[in-house]
């Protein structure tokens, strides 16, 4: 809640070391093509109950770079670009109890861009939006001080899509 009274003189930078220390620590790059297809295409149709086997049952990493080398675009990223919060909700709920969850959550692509942010971008309807946004706040996962290499972080991108408002509500509420 400190950060949001400080939305005006936050910095708004964007920090490559920090993102490359996280990548670095958290992401992996262990599967080969054919098992990282399967966790991509998991993720792009909101499949979770395939997701579940390859991580319960397979031992998948879901942070596990599914995108093209370099992009650093996980399960989640590729799940919240498209919406698809029933994925969303499972990475959370896995996650829910590790001591760097806000940092894996978190974890940023090329770009600069959060799973977060990038589903506040991408996905479809304004309610998705809104329910991942709930999710996050709800689960105390925002990480606010990231922001894109463009220098935008979660209020802007939330102003942008008309949601700033919405995101300040609900971090009162919470």
């Amino acid at each position: 809640m400190d950060d949001t009274l400080s939305y005006f003189e936050r910095s708004k930078v964007y920090d490559p070391e920090r993102a490359e220390k996280i990548r670095k620590q958290f992401l992996s790059n262990t599967l080969n093509n054919s098992q990282k297809m399967e966790l991509y295409n998991t993720a792009i149709n909101g499949n979770v109950d395939k997701l579940k086997e390859l991580v319960e049952v397979k031992k998948y990493n879901l942070f596990e770079e599914c995108s093209a080398s370099g992009y650093y675009w996980t399960v989640l990223h590729y799940a919240s670009h498209y919406g698809h919060i029933n994925v969303i909700t499972y990475i959370i709920q896995y996650y829910k109890n590790h001591p760097d969850k806000i940092d894996l959550l978190n974890l940023q692509s090329n770009l600069g861009l959060s799973p977060l942010l990038i589903s506040i971008n991408n996905t479809g309807t304004v309610e998705k939006k809104k329910q991942i946004l709930e999710l996050y706040v709800l689960n105390d996962l925002i990480d606010f001080k990231i922001c894109s290499k463009e220098g935008d972080d979660i209020f802007d991108i939330c102003k942008k899509q008309n949601l700033l408002e919405y995101l300040l509500s609900i971090l009162k509420e919470d």
